[in-house]
C-alpha cells in the first residue's frame, strides 16, 4: 500500500467538471464551424450548378443563332411558319439554322428546326431534324435552364418586342435578359449571321 503524497495524485471532481466543460465548448465550437463550412459548401454547390446551365444556355444560342438560315418551314398540319421567330409567350424563339460542315452523312439534312421555350420558370430547348414535319416527326427536347423571368428584344433596323418584322426576314441581333435567383439579371447581346 502507498501512503503519503503519492497516494493524493489523482484528479479531483471539480478538475473533471472543469476538463468536461472545456471540451464542451470546443465540441460545440467545432460544431459550428462544421455546420459553416457545410452550409458554405451546399450554396456554392448550388450556385455552381446554376452558374453551369447558363453557360451552356448562353453557348448553345450563341451556336444556334450565328447559324441561323433564311428557310421558313411547314409545321405539322402543313401551314407555313416562318424562318425566325420569337417573342411570342412562352415560345422564346424558333428558327432554323445550318449544322457544322463535320457533320457531313449523305442522308442527313444540313439544316435543323430549333425552339426554345419558357415554361414553368425553366428554359427549354427543342431540336427537330426534319424540317417540314408531319404529325409523325419527333423531336428531342431537354430542359436547360431554371430561370425565373425571360425577356427578349430583336433588332432588325429597330428594337422589337417579337419577331417575325415585315419582311419575313432574319434580325440582325437578339438580346437576351435573363432573372436567375441567386445570381440576379443577367443580359447578353447575341449577333445573328444570316
Amino acid at each position: 500500500m502507498i501512503s503519503g503524497p503519492l497516494a493524493n495524485r489523482g484528479f479531483t471532481l471539480l478538475e473533471i467538471l472543469i476538463a468536461l466543460a472545456v471540451f464542451a465548448i470546443m465540441a460545440a465550437m467545432a460544431y459550428a464551424g462544421l455546420t459553416a463550412v457545410l452550409d458554405t459548401r451546399q450554396a456554392t454547390e448550388t450556385r455552381s450548378g446554376s452558374l453551369s446551365q447558363l453557360q451552356q444556355l448562353l453557348y448553345l444560342l450563341n451556336e444556334d443563332l450565328s447559324q441561323a438560315v433564311q428557310r421558313p418551314v411547314r409545321d405539322e398540319l402543313g401551314t407555313e411558319q416562318p424562318a425566325f421567330s420569337g417573342g411570342n409567350g412562352e415560345e422564346l424563339l424558333t428558327f432554323t439554322r445550318s449544322l457544322p460542315d463535320w457533320l457531313d452523312s449523305p442522308n442527313r439534312s444540313h439544316l435543323q428546326r430549333v425552339s426554345y421555350r419558357h415554361e414553368n420558370g425553366a428554359i427549354y430547348r427543342q431540336v427537330w431534324n426534319i424540317l417540314d414535319r408531319t404529325q409523325q416527326t419527333q423531336s428531342r427536347r431537354r430542359k436547360i435552364l431554371d430561370s425565373d423571368s425571360v425577356e427578349l428584344r430583336f433588332y432588325g433596323k429597330e428594337w422589337s418586342n417579337n419577331w417575325p418584322a415585315v419582311g419575313g426576314v432574319i434580325p440582325k441581333a437578339v438580346e437576351v435578359k435573363l432573372g436567375q435567383a441567386g445570381l440576379g439579371e443577367v443580359r447578353r447581346l447575341f449577333l445573328v449571321y444570316p
